[in-house]
């Protein structure tokens, strides 16, 4: 359906933007899925890629928000039609988890935050720079600016609230004469998933309760424009930005040969997610209103971080055999990382979901090791058997201990 263009005095957001489908485990804003990592995971991710001395991963991360956000920015414009340019930009941030901009002196070519969604992500465990680290914010003011002024821009953060003694971030936005050929990508077709026949193992969690009450869930910026929930600060972003950041630093890794490198290092990402994304979550109060009071057994914390997972917009998983402590395999019928890949490369020869292969491991050590999060990692050994991208009709993923 053609969405009906609307004149927001304020350029406000709420959750009755998202248009949300529970059997898919979807949510889409101005028709780009939406998913949610929190703050362990996009820095970490971030740091994978800039800390990267064989590649330009700083610029991959930019050129990809830049390119995401003024795709979204383009399409929320059509439907929106705001009336403050500036208002706009900056409730869309704050809306999505990731900070506060003011763009006042946006005419002076400056722009500045006072709280981030990536500051916090590197003042947090063991992510620990000097350097500024809001390279997504840069690539998010030049996408929107690009879509709602029409103007090539560059922007670079001067100074950073990562930074001992300082209070907020600062960027500078440089005006060009020629930038980025903007075009929206043409997208292979992907079909429907198909229907997964196989059986899910039986626990005490009523998953479609978890996963309906979860995607309902108020998820929005505060006054600091964060999204505190679960015991970690999460964020709404489109799955093209981390399709692009994960194809793109494997594709240039492939260049100097380091591609299955590449590849293992954003499951260990993935693993380190699942550890402190999910760990936060079995101590957190949402968990203990909704989840808890259905777990009878041990093996009922893992179907429950499944079904929460659902809710997140990764797609739909179950899980179809499980040996506590032993095994798990687990399906899932529309992944973002494999669509992503039919999208913009085609079909591949092999498996691509790196990022559910490694939260796969990281829910068994969670779930059934002990110490410090840290520690569990490694603990079990995760390989995608078949993937939609490999033309198989689901993604399957084996974890096994690793004796």
């Amino acid at each position: 359906k053609t969405a009906v263009a609307r004149d927001y005095k304020m350029s406000s957001f709420s959750q009755k933007d998202f248009v949300i489908d529970n059997k898919l485990g979807l949510k889409v804003l101005a028709g780009m899925n939406m998913v949610i990592h929190c703050h362990h995971y996009n820095a970490r991710l971030q740091r994978t890629l800039e800390q990267n001395h064989k590649i330009n991963g700083k610029e991959i991360f930019r050129n990809a928000a830049t390119i995401t956000y003024w795709e979204l920015l383009k399409e929320l414009d059509a439907v929106k039609r705001p009336s403050d340019k500036a208002q706009f930009i900056e409730n869309l941030y704050k809306f999505l988890g990731f900070g506060t901009l003011n763009l006042s002196s946006l005419e002076e070519d400056r722009a500045t935050s006072s709280s981030g969604h990536f500051v916090e992500g590197w003042n947090c465990g063991a992510l620990k720079t000097k350097g500024t680290v809001c390279t997504m914010t840069e690539g998010f003011l030049e996408g929107a600016i690009k879509a709602m002024y029409n103007l090539d821009v560059e922007v670079r953060e001067t100074c950073c609230a990562n930074q001992p003694g300082v209070e907020r971030c600062e960027f500078q936005i440089t005006r060009n004469k020629s930038g980025l050929n903007f075009h929206l990508a043409k997208k292979n077709k992907v079909s429907s998933p198909a229907r997964d026949n196989s059986t899910e193992v039986l626990s005490n969690i009523k998953a479609e309760t978890i996963i309906d009450a979860v995607m309902n869930m108020p998820l929005s910026g505060n006054n600091e424009g964060l999204i505190p929930a679960f015991n970690v600060y999460l964020a709404h972003t489109p799955q093209d930005f981390y399709n692009r950041v994960a194809l793109n630093f494997i594709a240039e890794m492939n260049k100097v040969g380091f591609g299955s490198i590449a590849k293992e290092m954003l499951v260990e990402d993935a693993e380190h997610c699942a550890l402190n994304t999910f760990g936060g979550v079995l101590e957190s109060e949402e968990w203990s209103a909704l989840v808890l009071p259905m777990v009878k057994e041990e093996k009922d914390n893992l179907f429950g971080l499944v079904a929460v997972a659902n809710a997140l917009g990764w797609g739909r998983c179950h899980i179809t055999e499980h040996t506590p402590y032993k095994t798990l395999t687990l399906h899932s019928s529309n992944g973002y990382e494999a669509y992503g890949h039919i999208e913009t490369k085609g079909y591949s020869d092999t498996p691509q979901c790196f990022m559910l292969r490694g939260v796969c491991a990281g829910l068994m050590g969670l779930v059934y090791e002990n110490g410090e999060l840290e520690d569990r990692s490694g603990k079990f050994l995760s390989r995608e058997s078949s993937c939609l991208a490999a033309r198989a009709h689901q993604c399957e993923f084996k974890v096994e201990r690793d004796e």
